[in-house]
């Protein structure tokens, strides 16, 4: 079996790459930065519209930049559940962020869209309920995919058994926060 996403396990740490499966475009990205450059170079030439040369400067900066940050950032990120410390880690080229506490997991769920969907981690806060997002956003068309089929089968599973989320319980409401009906 392949090991799609870097994922690893161990009786007291689950790790993978959220991000593993997105395709950064960084290539498609800084030609269109170019074009959209050039094409803002000759706009000003033509017509003596020199602030379409720097809208088009700004623009491809973004262009490329984005480009940059997927491929050399995001699609780094990585998702470490740590039993021993309790804790949710996103560890990223810049560093470890702990993201939340594992005792203040209710839930993960899926989240759709019209042509897509994404799962999402739900805990407890102190007054809310904190929403992070676990997966790239995923086309419905690319459901029977290798990657995504595994992160459905193997992922998800062994993440809802790792944090006792087997035995599904609605939280509505706090009693801190609400009074009894």
């Amino acid at each position: 079996m392949q090991n799609y996403y870097n994922f690893t396990v161990s009786a007291s740490q689950i790790s993978y790459n959220p991000y593993w499966y997105v395709k950064s475009n960084i290539i498609l990205k800084c030609i269109s930065g170019i074009l959209v450059l050039a094409s803002g170079f000759v706009l000003s030439h033509l017509s003596d519209f020199k602030i379409g040369f720097i809208i088009s400067i700004l623009i491809s900066t973004v262009l490329i930049f984005n480009g940059i940050y997927k491929f050399m950032i995001k699609n780094k990120t990585t998702f470490i559940f740590d039993k021993a410390d309790n804790a949710l880690y996103k560890i990223t080229l810049w560093g470890n962020k702990k993201i939340t506490s594992l005792n203040n997991v209710i839930d993960i769920v899926s989240k759709s869209r019209v042509m897509s969907y994404h799962y999402v981690l739900t805990c407890k806060g102190n007054e809310k309920i904190k929403k992070i997002k676990l997966t790239a956003s995923i086309k419905n068309e690319n459901k029977s995919n290798p990657e995504v089929r595994f992160l459905e089968m193997e992922i998800i599973p062994q993440l809802e058994s790792f944090l006792n989320l087997d035995n599904k319980t609605a939280i509505v409401f706090d009693a801190k926060y609400c009074s009894s009906i």
